[in-house]
């Protein structure tokens, strides 16, 4: 007989790792979906540590979801400075935030 056991995770937790696990399987495309602009080598660098960027660009969150999710990427283990941190909230927002709320 095999015994169960069960563990439990927050759900944005399980959200964030069922999405960035899927994300690390889907291939870079030739097209880049990702502005020019002040944060993008840093968005790319850091966040391509773990994971495919090209998912990112379908997301549509304020700024303080953006921090959110970027916070919580590096209390996973995400390789970034507060200062690259708040670089990344800066561009995600500034090109991915919700289109009521883009500058």
């Amino acid at each position: 007989m095999h015994q169960k056991t069960r563990t439990t995770m927050s759900s944005g937790a399980a959200v964030a790792l069922l999405f960035f696990g899927f994300a690390a399987t889907v291939a870079v495309g030739a097209a880049d979906p990702f502005p020019e602009g002040p944060g993008k080598a840093v968005f790319i660098k850091v966040c391509t540590q773990c994971h495919a960027a090209e998912p990112i660009a379908t997301l549509r969150y304020n700024k303080d979801e953006w921090k959110e999710l970027v916070y919580a990427m590096k209390g996973m283990g995400a390789e970034a400075t507060d200062d690259e941190c708040n670089a990344i909230v800066d561009y995600l927002a500034r090109n991915f935030g919700k289109k009521d709320e883009q500058k």
